[in-house]
């Protein structure tokens, strides 16, 4: 959801600043597909979970898959310098946090001090949402979970990698609107022949 909100303040941004989606053409991405099939693994997770394997082994699996898919995508782009650069960093920063957890993206136990948060809980002791564990400070790399507590704003929690990758994002969107280095938003005149 806040990726929602930082793509959607980017493209404003963008208009407000001169830029057009329309130059997006001129400079695509490449290996778009990627974080497409990447965000898809996971909203497939009820289709997982009824494969007759142990959780483990499908979360990791989906998981290592989502990840390698982003990685990929990020070199295919590199080019597009530092905000390509850090969606790759808010990847590896995520995907540590997962692979030392269960594959499963840790979550400070400061939801219980929200009761905005009781839904979340709720689900995640249920079983309902089994990509999150509800952690304390001493589990592995918990620092780079969702740590970051948003009441308010979504409400939600989110980790170091979703605030670089937030940046990242907003950053592209800039330069896919013609706004980014090397790139102007206002035509250059051309002369005139005499």
């Amino acid at each position: 959801m806040l990726l929602i909100w930082v793509l959607a303040a980017a493209v404003l941004t963008g208009y407000l600043r001169g830029g057009r989606l329309k130059h997006y053409v001129q400079e695509p991405l490449g290996w778009l597909a990627c974080p497409i099939v990447a965000f898809a693994l996971e909203a497939l997770i009820p289709l997982w979970q009824r494969l007759s394997l142990p959780e483990t082994v499908w979360l990791g699996c989906m998981v290592l898959t989502q990840y390698a898919l982003l990685l990929l995508f990020c070199y295919r782009n590199r080019s597009r310098g530092i905000s390509m650069l850090l969606i790759g960093l808010a990847s590896l920063s995520n995907l540590a946090a997962m692979c030392c957890n269960g594959f499963r993206m840790p979550v400070s136990s400061a939801v219980y001090d929200y009761p905005v948060f009781a839904s979340f809980v709720a689900r995640v002791s249920a079983g309902e949402l089994p990509e999150y564990v509800i952690v304390n400070h001493t589990a592995p790399l918990w620092f780079l979970g969702d740590v970051i507590p948003l009441p308010y704003v979504l409400p939600g929690m989110a980790s170091v990698g979703d605030v670089l990758l937030g940046v990242g994002i907003f950053l592209l969107m800039q330069q896919l609107m013609g706004l980014g280095k090397g790139k102007s938003s206002v035509a250059t005149p051309t002369p005139v022949k005499k």
